[in-house]
């Protein structure tokens, strides 16, 4: 490998991301907060804090079963909020396009965006846009950021405990799997679960520790990123993770892991031993196939248990899937 230059695996959500990211060593924060999580806080006052996160979306194809870039965007970066317990009070919008972009496709994704806002009541309050020379990018970039207010006592970076439960909000990879079915032309029912998460995070906000989105690097990133951060092991129960026919039909197609696998509309998420079983059912409101999947351990492996025996669950590494979010 050629350390000089950036490489795809350095962009898809696994280990060599994190790395790179950890290189750029931005030591100085101000009176801003960082969790390892995809946002920042600002304390406001004694009980509130501001969020801030940005993201930017580049996916092939930019229209796919269940959704569009412009979905991803506002999903994406609304949802990064949610996660920590806030509540979104804003979004902005950078779009850069390629010259020669249809601009029927542009009015797609603009008309998506708008409608998202107008039914979430969450405003784009500010953006710009660029165009650049053709074969300089590929079609369309969107860069987007978001600001939300928590209250300190609700905000997701509570302490978790071995005994705690893991819950999954409902079925994984159904995103990544509605993109490279349609990238490579498979047929398949599955569409994409991009959507805002955050009616759902505040249902179970009180019950809950912390919460995570399974985007890029999927639920095996995800729970590598908790697990680091909080020192702690893991153990899935294989049987419970909710995972549709048709996503693991094409997984193996595919020959990718199924737990790598990017979500758009899910968060896993941590609750004590006596809360777990109401967090599941209340989740099962939105999405039927929420459950509890899993346990919080002493020690610093993930582990998953099937009826076959157990396994090491790894922290994605190499060119998992790129361009899907």
């Amino acid at each position: 490998m050629n350390d000089d230059v950036v490489t795809l695996a350095e962009g898809s959500g696994g280990r060599e991301m994190h790395e790179l990211i950890r290189s750029y060593g931005f030591s100085y924060r101000g009176k801003w907060k960082n969790y390892d999580t995809d946002a920042a806080s600002f304390d406001l006052d004694m009980s509130r804090s501001l969020v801030f996160t940005t993201d930017s979306f580049i996916v092939d194809p930019i229209f796919f079963p269940g959704g569009d870039i412009g979905h991803l965007a506002f999903c994406g970066t609304i949802n990064d909020l949610a996660v920590l317990g806030a509540q979104p009070i804003g979004v902005s919008l950078g779009i850069v396009l390629e010259e020669g972009f249809p601009k029927k496709d542009l009015k797609k994704i603009i008309s998506t965006i708008k409608r998202l806002s107008g039914k979430t009541k969450i405003p784009v309050v500010t953006g710009d846009t660029k165009v650049m020379q053709k074969g300089t990018i590929d079609k369309i970039v969107i860069n987007s950021a978001g600001v939300g207010l928590v209250k300190k006592k609700e905000m997701l970076i509570k302490k978790i405990n071995p005994g705690d439960k893991i819950i999954i909000s409902g079925g994984l990879g159904e995103h990544a799997v509605a993109l490279l079915s349609k990238r490579f032309q498979y047929k398949t029912t599955i569409v994409s679960d991009s959507k805002p998460i955050f009616e759902e995070i505040r249902s179970v906000l009180p019950l809950i520790k912390v919460a995570k989105d399974p985007t890029r690097g999927g639920l095996a990133s995800s729970l590598h990123e908790v697990a680091q951060r909080y020192k702690v092991g893991m153990v899935l129960d294989e049987e419970r993770i909710p995972v549709k026919p048709g996503v693991k039909k094409v997984s193996e197609l595919l020959g990718v892991n199924v737990y790598e696998l990017a979500c758009e509309g899910r968060f896993v998420c941590v609750a004590s031993e006596k809360n777990a079983s109401r967090v599941e059912k209340k989740l099962q409101d939105f999405n039927s196939d929420a459950a509890i999947c899993g346990r919080i351990t002493k020690g610093s492996h993930i582990i998953i248990q099937s009826i076959l025996g157990t396994r090491i669950l790894p922290m994605p590494s190499g060119r998992i899937v790129p361009r899907i979010c």
